[in-house]
């Protein structure tokens, strides 16, 4: 599920159904939406290793190695998002504020940061990190091309051949103590089955959390949701 803005500053959600909706009752809508959902939901939490395995069953998938720019980068998302405040490095708040010269010593810590988180061992926050590409074989050939006709929907109003644009592999990762995932693969149905596979927790059902509003957007986008109440 995405989201655009309209010329007449009304709201358009994409996904296999479009449904049209203005600002001043955009709110009481997606609102009213998610406390459906959260009825209709139920809290299921599979294992890590369950996580992993269902992975596999689906998909050709290779793990990557530690040392590897996509894992660091995904290790630097888990420390930024759940632990920043551990790192050694800390950066001022930044603020629109800053003198010219403020903001240059900002860049310089909250570069030092970046660099030790992406730098340092998952085990020494207590975390276990695992990483996973799906390289261009037969299998997988049913995903890749599910990305580009999805590219091929996004060009269509451009002179640019969709088919001569590298797909870059797709990778899913995922954090076992706090739960936090990317899929790397828009446009793939492979993204919304791990999504919904993962479930949700009853705390993520009455917060509404992130992680809750992911889950009814795959199911929304599955089918398997109502979709929004459309203006008559």
């Amino acid at each position: 599920m995405s989201l655009e803005r309209n010329k007449d500053n009304g709201i358009t959600i994409i996904n296999s159904n479009i449904v049209k909706l203005t600002d001043d009752k955009w709110e009481e809508k997606v609102q009213k939406w998610v406390q459906e959902c959260s009825k209709l939901v139920t809290a299921c939490t599979p294992t890590f290793k369950e996580i992993e395995q269902y992975l596999l069953e689906q998909c050709e998938a290779l793990p990557l190695t530690a040392n590897d720019n996509r894992m660091n980068n995904f290790q630097l998302d888990v420390i930024m998002t759940h632990c920043k405040d551990k790192l050694e490095n800390q950066a001022s708040e930044f603020s629109f504020d800053m003198t010219e010269e403020e903001r240059e010593k900002w860049c310089v810590e909250e570069n030092a940061m970046r660099q030790e988180a992406m730098n340092s061992s998952p085990e020494q926050f207590g975390f276990n990190i695992r990483g996973y590409y799906l390289p261009h074989t037969q299998r997988n050939e049913v995903f890749y091309e599910q990305a580009y006709q999805e590219l091929q929907k996004m060009m269509k109003h451009t002179n640019e051949d969709y088919k001569q644009v590298k797909m870059s592999d797709f990778c899913f990762f995922f954090e076992e103590t706090t739960g936090h995932y990317e899929f790397n693969g828009g446009g793939c149905s492979l993204k919304n089955q791990l999504i919904v596979f993962m479930g949700v927790s009853e705390a993520d059902i009455e917060r509404h959390s992130q992680r809750f509003m992911g889950y009814i957007a795959a199911l929304h986008d599955m089918g398997n949701l109502p979709n929004f109440i459309e203006d008559k």
